[in-house]
């Protein structure tokens, strides 16, 4: 059989597979299933794709929390067995509900309603992720592929452009990709989330693998080490764990790569550690003095370091004490474990496996930069709660006539 044949055979296949997820959605959620379905796409390759926050936002309103609400109310008690039959929902509840709380002791917390707004939309964001992502894995795993289509089209229309910038640490074209840090996570995400499929054709291969290879560059030229850190420490469990040759060579490939890169640049090594154990010292201080309580939600803190103030320590889980106190966060930590073993129990599946891996991602990136556990959608927020939202929707709802 001919090239062109297989080609239009795949192409078909990819039609017809399209055509009756669609329905398949249409049939369970109707309508407001749909316009879920794109919001969610949208939550993430909006990260990439908008020139504007407030445009974001627009589109998150009008094909997220709209339809999520319209769902959960049409689809109420499905929705409300899905919440009871996962425990680890209602200790994510238990901590939204203390975060909000939290603003009872927040003393520089301004404009209480307009963070009650934010948090509740963020709420919503979630709920729609269980909605939707617990009822279709075959279109969330989708999705991710197409996430990672994206993300190599994206990093090859930057390394195109790069010559021309006149810019020194790659970062995207603008949005929220306008700074080379949350650049690297991000599109170092989408190749995460994407890694573990692979098409049948020789053809289809080299053509994903040139796109990923576009990935791993444009990441390597933002000079993100903490998302390189990251990018190894998925490769190490890949080899680690096994499965098929393919994934092993990857996994030795990328770790080849590591080593020559810190051969080939040294400066990556030679910029120090940023600060970080400085800020990690300020942090801790900052701790002893509100152990228990926290500053509370959206409390602004400041450390010193060599005469230059940050509003941040760098370390997630060292935000979220500073923020909430140690017991919120030692339920968080967790929170976070019992989702971690929850991917792993799925990790023979091509969705669990995938979902595994960013959650390593994700372990290992919250270490090293600006992330918190509550706040608007933005591209660092993506790191954090993809893994989350992500293992919620492995496994099937106990019910089986349930459309959530």
């Amino acid at each position: 059989m001919s090239r062109s044949s297989h080609g239009q055979q795949a192409l078909t296949h990819v039609v017809s597979s399209g055509g009756s997820q669609v329905r398949s959605i249409l049939d369970h959620l109707g309508i407001g299933g749909m316009l879920l379905a794109f919001g969610l796409f949208w939550s993430v390759a909006g990260v990439v794709l908008t020139p504007t926050m407030k445009f974001y936002s627009w589109l998150m309103t009008a094909f997220v929390y709209v339809p999520c609400l319209y769902l959960v109310v049409r689809y109420f008690h499905e929705f409300r067995h899905t919440v009871l039959n996962r425990r680890e929902l209602w200790l994510f509840l238990a901590l939204f509900t203390w975060s909000l709380i939290s603003l009872s002791w927040s003393t520089d917390a301004e404009r209480y309603l307009t963070i009650i707004k934010r948090e509740l939309f963020f709420l919503l964001l979630i709920l729609g992720w269980i909605v939707w992502g617990r009822t279709f894995n075959r279109p969330l795993q989708s999705m991710m592929i197409m996430w990672g289509a994206l993300g190599g089209l994206y990093s090859l229309a930057c390394l195109i452009s790069y010559p021309m910038r006149g810019i020194d640490r790659m970062y995207g074209f603008g949005g929220f990709l306008d700074n080379p840090n949350p650049a690297g996570y991000t599109i170092a995400a989408l190749l995460v989330l994407s890694c573990t499929w692979w098409p049948r054709s020789l053809n289809g291969r080299v053509l994903w693998a040139l796109l990923q290879a576009c990935s791993v560059a444009f990441v390597i030229m933002t000079g993100s080490r903490g998302s390189l850190l990251s990018l190894m420490a998925v490769a190490f469990v890949a080899l680690v764990l096994g499965g098929n040759r393919l994934y092993r060579l990857l996994a030795i490939g990328a770790l080849a790569g590591a080593v020559l890169l810190v051969i080939l640049e040294p400066s990556l090594l030679q910029r120090g550690d940023s600060q970080r154990m400085d800020l990690i010292h300020g942090a801790l201080n900052l701790i002893a003095q509100r152990p228990w309580l926290g500053i509370g939600l959206s409390g602004d803190y400041a450390i010193e370091v060599g005469g230059t103030v940050f509003g941040h320590c760098h370390n997630m889980i060292l935000d979220t004490v500073v923020q909430y106190g140690i017991p919120f966060t030692l339920l968080w930590i967790w929170l976070w474990l019992w989702l971690g073993y929850r991917a792993w129990r799925h990790r023979h599946e091509s969705l669990g496996m995938a979902i595994l891996m960013i959650w390593v991602f994700a372990s290992v990136a919250v270490q090293f930069d600006v992330f918190t556990v509550f706040g608007r959608a933005r591209a660092m927020w993506m790191v954090v709660w993809m893994p989350f939202v992500l293992s919620l929707c492995l496994g099937k709802s106990e019910q089986k006539q349930a459309h959530v």
